[in-house]
């Protein structure tokens, strides 16, 4: 995860503040690899996606999503 959200460049000081970091890194990446499935692309195809058009690809990607999917992601 280091190399995909580039933590070399975060300045986050306290460690509270960088634990917390991490937990919502994980959460976005399950959900990345949850709709993966649905996308059949790689990750750096939808993290790119989502950089060209955010609100309509983050809309899209709520959408297919259920609940039993994100716990069984974040689970993992």
């Amino acid at each position: 995860m280091d190399f995909t959200f580039k933590d070399d460049k975060n300045t986050t000081m306290s460690k509270n503040g960088a634990k917390n970091l991490q937990i919502v890194k994980k959460i976005a990446l399950a959900i990345l690899r949850t709709v993966q499935t649905f996308y059949k692309v790689s990750l750096k195809m939808i993290r790119f996606k989502l950089s060209l058009d955010f609100e309509n690809e983050i809309s899209t990607i709520f959408k297919l999503l259920n609940v039993e999917d994100l716990k069984k992601a974040l689970n993992k």
